[in-house]
């Protein structure tokens, strides 16, 4: 899926929300002035946690890393970035997508100019198993590639989040497959993988009563992990990493990105490409070692 049918995939996805609600305009993220937004009462901020330690990072890492083949390299965005979002007011839609903005420039990600088309869409719906329902029905290629039952996963997965990306395998020198049907293939070796994973879509679908108690900067942080990162959030406690905003039985979130999370940012996008997906979360895991000793100092 190239330029021109993203194009449709974004458009398609962001009106089919907009004319379900009939409200809420569309807001593409540019980079913009910072805006520190104000939490609501009832926001829950943990602040002064101790670093978690090697092993516990380590650990981490693995347990949120997207399961691939042992031989491919982890999937990730190469071009420029553009964020959509719909189903929240605008001036909050706005904030959202400056702290998305902003997380991505910091992991080295270029960001799209005005005008851009959507490559992130963000879409806050009233009920994400309904809207997910209606997806399949009526927009069904949107999950790309995937097979019935991987869509199912989808489908069944627990609570108020929804998120996927879509990828493009091509080539160590970013080569897509040719008009016969044929990819070609550089030489591969224990650490380098023949081909790479381009994500050209990542979307995401938010329940709006999830929201609440959450903070603007909380919300647009665990978004540029799931977009950005296509990790999985399902065994993250709550203690290292925002990942645990939405996830059920947790009491209490860090009020922003956690030096586990920036550098988990940091390492998936200063490793090369095709790296195979061991060595690629070893940068990672080394990444957070740092962001995590600059923090402390």
């Amino acid at each position: 899926m190239r330029a021109p049918l993203l194009v449709v995939l974004s458009g398609l996805l962001l009106s089919s929300v907009a004319e379900a609600q009939q409200s809420h305009p569309l807001v593409t993220a540019a980079p913009g002035a910072q805006r520190d937004p104000v939490p609501p009462n009832d926001s829950i901020i943990v602040k002064g946690a101790p670093l978690p330690t090697e092993s516990e990072v380590r650990s981490l890492a693995r347990a949120i890393t997207p399961k691939v083949s042992f031989l491919d390299p982890l999937d990730r965005f190469q071009d420029s970035v553009c964020f959509g979002s719909v189903g929240l007011d605008r001036p909050v839609l706005e904030e959202i997508g400056d702290r998305l903005a902003q997380s991505a420039e910091r992991a080295g990600l270029k960001l799209a100019g005005p005008g851009c088309k959507p490559n992130i869409v963000i879409l806050f719906v009233d009920r994400v198993d309904a809207e997910i329902a209606r997806l399949i029905r009526r927009r069904w290629w949107v999950f790309g590639n995937r097979s019935p039952s991987q869509i199912d996963m989808i489908v069944k997965e627990r609570g108020p989040v929804r998120a996927w990306s879509n990828i493009e395998v091509k080539n160590a020198d970013g080569e897509s497959i040719d008009a016969g049907g044929i990819l070609r293939r550089t030489t591969a070796s224990n650490i380098m993988s023949a081909t790479r994973r381009d994500v050209i879509a990542s979307i995401v679908l938010v329940q709006r009563s999830a929201l609440f108690g959450k903070t603007v900067r909380q919300i647009g942080d665990y978004l540029a992990m799931r977009t950005l990162a296509g990790v999985r959030p399902e065994r993250a406690t709550g203690k290292d990493t925002i990942l645990a905003l939405f996830n059920e039985g947790v009491t209490s979130s860090p009020s922003e990105m956690t030096a586990f999370d920036r550098g988990y940012l940091k390492g998936l996008y200063s490793a090369q490409a095709n790296q195979v997906a061991s060595s690629m979360r070893a940068t990672i895991v080394q990444t957070i070692f740092k962001e995590q000793h600059r923090a402390a100092k």
